[in-house]
C-alpha cells in the first residue's frame, strides 16, 4: 500500500514540476498556483507513504537506501516550500522539483530492498541517518539555486532577456541563497557523517576504509567543506561558488550510486 501512495505523491510532483516550468515559460500565475498546490498535495501523500511503510514494517523507515532517498526527497520538498514562502522565490520549485524527480524515479523498482545496514536499529544510527538526510535535502536546494544563478548570469551577460529572466531573482539574491543552503546543510552533514564514522569505526575497524559508501561520503564532505571554506576565507562567490555546488552535488549522486553498485559493509 505504501508503494501505491508513494507513486501518487511522485505523480503529483511530476505534474507540479511541469506546471512550475510552464509558468516560467508562459509567465502564468495560475500555473504557478497549480504547481504549489500539487507540490503540497504530493508532500502530504508522501507523509502518508512514509507512515504506512513504517507501520507495515514495524520500524522506522530509514534502514534501506530507498527509504533514505525517499526521506531526502520529502525534506527537500518541505524546505523548497518554506524557502518559496519565506523569501518569495516563486520560481524555485521549477529547479528543485526536477532534481527531486531524478532522485525519486528510481525508487519504485530496483532500490526498494537495498539494505544499508540491516541490523542498525539503535538510536545512534537513527540520529546519524536523520542528520545526514536533512543535510542532503538542503544540498538539493543548494544545487537548484546554483543552476538558477548560472542561467540568470548567462542571460544577463548575453544582454537579452531569456525565457526564465522575468521570474528569477537577482544574481545577488541567488548567490545568497546558494550560500544559505550550503551553510544550513553543512553542520547537519558534518555531525551526521561524524556519528556514522565513529559508530562504524568501532563496529567494523579497518573495514570502514574499504566501504564504498563511506569513502564516497567522505569525498562529498571534502568537496562541500572546500566550497564553504573558499566562500568564507577566499571570498568565492558567484559563478565559481555555483560551479563548486554543482560539482558537490555530482559527488553526492556518485555517493548514492556507490550504495547501489558496489558491495560494502553498508550492504547493497
Amino acid at each position: 500500500m505504501n508503494a501505491v501512495v508513494f507513486d501518487i505523491a511522485l505523480t503529483a510532483y511530476i505534474v507540479a514540476a511541469l506546471a512550475a516550468l510552464a509558468s516560467l515559460v508562459w509567465r502564468r500565475d495560475g500555473l504557478l498556483l497549480l504547481a504549489r498546490e500539487l507540490t503540497v498535495a504530493g508532500w502530504l501523500c508522501h507523509i502518508a507513504a512514509i507512515v504506512l511503510r513504517g507501520l507495515e514494517l514495524r520500524r522506522v523507515p530509514v534502514l534501506t537506501l530507498a527509504e533514505v532517498v525517499s526521506l531526502v526527497i520529502w525534506v527537500a520538498v518541505l524546505l523548497d516550500l518554506w524557502v518559496e514562502r519565506r523569501h518569495g522565490l516563486t520560481s524555485f520549485s521549477a529547479f528543485v522539483l526536477p532534481v527531486v524527480l531524478a532522485l525519486g524515479l528510481g525508487l519504485p523498482t530496483g532500490l526498494r530492498d537495498l539494505a544499508l545496514e540491516p541490523r542498525a536499529s539503535n538510536a545512534w544510527i537513527l540520529v546519524h541517518v536523520a542528520l545526514v538526510l536533512v543535510g542532503l535535502a538542503a544540498l538539493v536546494l543548494n544545487f537548484g539555486s546554483a543552476i538558477m544563478y548560472l542561467l540568470q548570469e548567462r542571460q544577463l551577460k548575453a544582454k537579452r532577456t531569456g525565457t526564465f529572466y522575468f521570474r528569477m531573482p537577482s544574481l545577488e539574491a541567488l548567490d545568497r541563497l546558494t550560500l544559505m543552503t550550503l551553510t544550513a546543510a553543512f553542520p547537519f552533514l558534518t555531525v551526521g557523517l561524524a556519528l556514522g564514522f565513529v559508530r562504524a569505526g568501532r563496529a567494523w575497524g579497518r573495514d570502514l576504509l574499504s566501504d564504498p559508501l563511506a569513502l564516497f561520503s567522505l569525498v562529498m564532505w571534502l568537496v562541500y567543506a572546500a566550497t564553504l571554506c573558499g566562500r568564507a576565507i577566499g571570498h568565492w562567490h558567484g559563478r565559481r561558488a555555483a560551479y563548486l555546488s554543482i560539482a558537490g552535488f555530482c559527488v553526492l549522486l556518485a555517493t548514492l550510486g556507490a550504495g547501489v553498485l558496489f558491495q560494502g559493509r553498508h550492504g547493497s
